[in-house]
């Protein structure tokens, strides 16, 4: 597999036909026609794109990780603004954009992270692993996917997998979990999704299992996503990973939001402003800012790493209530004028899931203990 250009990160060695491998290897160009697929790939449709694509591509090499386990591994939910944090119009997201590689790191699979090549290196990078049956990770721009839904695009990265490929039609087939089946898209489509030079920049991202091993304890794992996420809501310096120019993270950002929510009545036309929020809270028909999914993630995992089940229940609450944020934003513009009162009654719920939130994760760092920042 040609692997050559601007950065790569390896985790463990690579194996080529079942032989630990480290270096750079060359593979025959195939001649075919027809479209080359990973084989035995299932797509599942999902909650959250990256997480619904970690339990896709595990489950292609035969582990039994839930949507839920994948995104609380993770290190999901978040909250992250970008663009001008003092500007009313700031749009932010709900999970952390390292979600992907921290799961294949904290469960010790072997794997390569690479960005920054031209197109056509990372298409020749990208075909190989395809023909050799593993199932690539996407880091794409949703605008030009228009398969998706109609409205407003949430910020990039959207994650999607990389399936297949029909070097004489010029199409690729992804693995897209936001929804139902494959979808196939021609190869220029992918060339304008896989680059962003808007405030959350891509560059032709990938990742990849490089080896099929599971090299870490289970329980290990999940502890460290689970107590990853609450520190980085509460305190996010203490969390060395990379959230993509970032203006404000945590619950201080969420509460900066808060306030912001209020101000939007005096904008000329709040309708761009608040439909780009409620997409970023209701990502892929969750609705929930993710809350629901982490929710989840905490039933499952808390079994494991001894948590009491009230958190979930609470976080499950919590999610309820972001559906609440939504409908009183929409509430707000419903007339075709600024409805203040909405506004101001978003931003008050919005303040007080803050407060929720901040109890939960207080909570689960007291249960789990403190968290290793470089992990």
């Amino acid at each position: 597999m040609p692997v050559r250009g601007a950065r790569a990160d390896v985790v463990g060695p690579v194996a080529f036909r079942g032989v630990a491998f480290r270096g750079r290897i060359n593979y025959p160009s195939p001649v075919w026609t027809g479209m080359e697929l990973v084989e035995g790939y299932d797509h599942q449709r999902g909650v959250h794109c990256g997480a619904i694509a970690l339990r896709n591509v595990t489950a292609h090499y035969g582990w039994n990780y839930s949507e839920a386990t994948c995104f609380g591994v993770g290190g999901g939910p978040a909250f992250v603004t970008y663009g001008d944090a003092a500007g009313p119009d700031v749009p932010f997201r709900t999970s952390p954009t390292w979600l992907e590689r921290a799961f294949l790191e904290r469960v010790g699979v072997p794997h390569l992270y690479r960005e920054g090549d031209d197109f056509e290196t990372a298409w020749e990078n990208v075909t190989a692993h395809v023909d050799e049956d593993d199932p690539v990770v996407v880091f794409l721009d949703p605008a030009p996917l228009d398969y998706l839904p109609d409205g407003p695009a949430h910020l990039p990265p959207h994650v999607a997998v990389l399936i297949g490929y029909d070097e004489d039609a010029g199409t690729v087939q992804l693995s897209d979990g936001a929804v139902a089946s494959r979808q196939e898209v021609s190869r220029s489509t992918l060339e304008a999704a896989w680059t962003h030079d808007g405030v959350v920049a891509l560059d032709n991202e990938y990742l990849v299992v490089t080896r099929a091993a599971l090299t870490a304890d289970g329980t290990d794992a999940a502890a460290t996503g689970l107590r990853q996420a609450a520190t980085y809501m509460l305190d996010p310096l203490q969390i060395k990973r990379d959230a993509r120019r970032p203006g404000e993270e945590g619950l201080a950002a969420l509460r900066s939001f808060a306030a912001r929510i209020e101000t939007w009545p005096d904008l000329d036309d709040p309708t761009t402003t608040v439909r780009a929020a409620r997409r970023s809270i209701d990502e892929h028909g969750e609705g929930a800012a993710f809350r629901g999914l982490y929710a989840d993630a905490l039933g499952e995992l808390g079994q494991r790493t001894g948590l009491t089940p009230d958190l979930a229940d609470r976080m499950a609450r919590v999610g309820e209530t972001w559906r609440t944020v939504a409908d009183r934003l929409g509430d707000g513009i419903a007339d075709g004028e600024p409805r203040p009162a909405a506004f101001a009654e978003a931003a008050s719920v919005v303040g007080e899931i803050a407060d929720r939130e901040e109890a939960i994760f207080e909570d689960l760092v007291e249960q789990l203990g403190g968290v290793n920042h470089r992990r």
